[in-house]
């Protein structure tokens, strides 16, 4: 679950750096503008969710280890072996 996030993350910034460098004029045009800006975008996206996933697995396992801690080990009883040959 977080490990896809976190590599379509790093995968947009490598796409959102390929194409700074390959704008195609000093002063950007729209379209190189346009593209950065899409690139820009998903990346922070991609981003944004990654923390966000990570944030709430932790508070989930916060909560389920709080819920845990009160309860007891029990052990389990010897059910296979009684002790005796029948």
């Amino acid at each position: 679950m977080f490990y896809p996030l976190v590599i379509a993350t790093i995968i947009a910034v490598i796409i959102e750096q390929i194409i700074r460098r390959f704008a195609d004029s000093d002063p950007q045009s729209s379209a190189d503008s346009r593209d950065i800006l899409i690139s820009m975008s998903i990346r922070k996206y991609l981003y944004r969710q990654t923390w966000i996933v990570n944030f709430l697995w932790l508070l989930g396992y916060i909560i389920v280890m709080f819920m845990s801690r009160g309860q007891t080990q029990t052990t389990m009883p010897d059910m296979i072996w009684q002790g005796g040959i029948a």
